[in-house]
């Protein structure tokens, strides 16, 4: 901020908000947030409102009392295309990836009676775009971008305990969890951070005792009881989660990830465009360990991956127009195999399904670029359409609520131009009820 000087009439440079790079250029968690694009006026001329490069609007306001410029809670988001969302375990608190390179976590703040959704993480900060996402336990999550490899990361104390005091969120994780965590320099894996007399090679010769330690965490992380979400430098710079493992057997892209809900197995897939990378590999979560052999069924990049409810069947959809299901072997081996297949399902590529609730029996949805989404059953003597419906746009989203509501289906389908609708089916018919689009508000 500039202030005109009342004897010489030069124009001085009074304030100045934000904080200056460490690295020149950065937009990692070690550098800046890469500047700002725009600046405005409050009406009364006390606050000023900035929108940065991380997709953030933040917010200062004049302190009469001292005579300085504090920084508020101000609107942060992605910058690019969201690819993925996963709920925690409880519905606590929401993930997302995003082409952005950012996977965030955004929580419900409770205050004087009243609540806000807000970001109140960034776990993740790479170099490369974030394509698919999912839980692994309480404290847990993997994702998956434009490499070759998925990446498990832990959450550290200072979330947990942020998350419990400003939105009740209380942590189910008996082991210990780390303090924060870094990235080293020209490094992709965050770091955990912990007080220790031993330096840690990949850090060079810094030794983290408790004062360096405390002088890394963020003002909120150091308080007893933080008054609200943390601000945007605190998020791009203080708020990242510790990678934890590396799950590795892909040889191009990763493109869809799930997890078993019951947290034991994780499915995953890659870019291809042949038979030899179609294939699905399947990891223990207790060794992190690849059990072989990789499962075979498409002849193109699989796009999504879904475990039925009680996690006895793998549903994958693909880009050759099918979808496949997986079911554990009966000899009890733990090993996953081909149970059915339907070639060319739909009439272009499959993007998104999803599993009714059990009490349906083997029942699922499929949608496609063909802008339908339809409805099968799997059956031991094969599998059935049960129907089809048509969406207004290429369906890109499908997904069931849970549990069911006076014996109704209620399924959410989203299309490529951003239209959400939800569609109650008849449960013993699956014809439709009613259908309600979602509009802005």
């Amino acid at each position: 901020m500039w202030d005109s000087e009342a004897t010489s009439g030069l124009w001085i440079c009074t304030t100045r908000l934000g904080e200056i790079s460490a690295q020149k250029g950065s937009t990692t968690a070690t550098g800046s947030t890469g500047g700002f694009w725009i600046g405005l006026w409050s009406p009364d001329g006390q606050s000023v409102a900035c929108l940065g490069r991380t997709g953030s609007w933040r917010l200062w306001t004049y302190d009469s009392q001292q005579d300085r410029w504090l920084q508020s809670i101000g609107t942060s988001g992605h910058t690019k295309s969201i690819t993925d969302i996963a709920w925690a375990r409880d519905g606590s608190y929401l993930l997302s990836t995003s082409s952005d390179q950012t996977t965030r976590l955004h929580a419900k703040w409770i205050s004087s009676g009243a609540s806000s959704w807000h970001e109140f993480a960034r776990p993740q900060i790479h170099g490369y775009d974030l394509n698919c996402i999912d839980v692994v336990g309480e404290s847990q999550f993997v994702s998956g971008a434009d490499e070759k490899l998925l990446r498990v990361f832990d959450e550290p104390q200072s979330t947990a305990e942020l998350l419990s005091q400003l939105c009740g969120v209380k942590s189910a994780c008996e082991r210990a969890l780390p303090e924060a965590a870094v990235i080293p320099v020209l490094g992709l894996s965050n770091k955990a951070l912990k007080p220790s007399a031993e330096p840690l090679s990949d850090l060079g010769d810094q030794v983290l005792t408790d004062n360096a330690l405390q002088s890394t965490m963020p003002d909120y992380a150091r308080l007893d009881k933080p008054l609200e979400p943390p601000t945007e430098d605190a998020l791009a710079r203080h708020t990242l989660w510790p990678e934890s493992e590396k799950l590795y057997g892909h040889g191009y892209e990763i493109s869809a990830v799930a997890v078993s809900h019951d947290g034991l197995v994780i499915a995953t897939a890659c870019k291809a465009s042949s038979l030899d990378h179609a294939v699905i590999r399947i990891f223990e979560t207790i060794d992190w360990r690849e059990l072989k052999p990789p499962l075979v069924a498409h002849s193109l990049t699989v796009t999504d991956l879904r475990f039925s409810d009680n996690d006895c069947y793998l549903l994958s959809t693909g880009r050759d127009r099918q979808w496949s299901t997986f079911g554990k072997d009966s000899e009890g081996s733990g090993l996953f195999v081909l149970k059915a297949k339907y070639p060319r399902a739909h009439s272009r590529m499959i993007l998104s399904a999803c599993w009714a609730p059990v009490e349906m029996g083997e029942v699922f949805v499929t949608g496609g670029r063909d802008k339908a989404y339809k409805i099968w059953n799997l059956q031991k003597t094969g599998s059935e359409l049960l129907d089809t419906f048509h969406a207004s746009g290429p369906v890109t989203a499908v997904d069931i609520l849970r549990p069911l509501i006076l014996a109704t289906l209620v399924l959410a389908v989203a299309t490529e131009n951003g239209e959400v609708s939800v569609v109650v089916l008849e449960k013993e018919t699956l014809k439709i009820k009613s259908s309600h689009r979602l509009e802005d508000q």
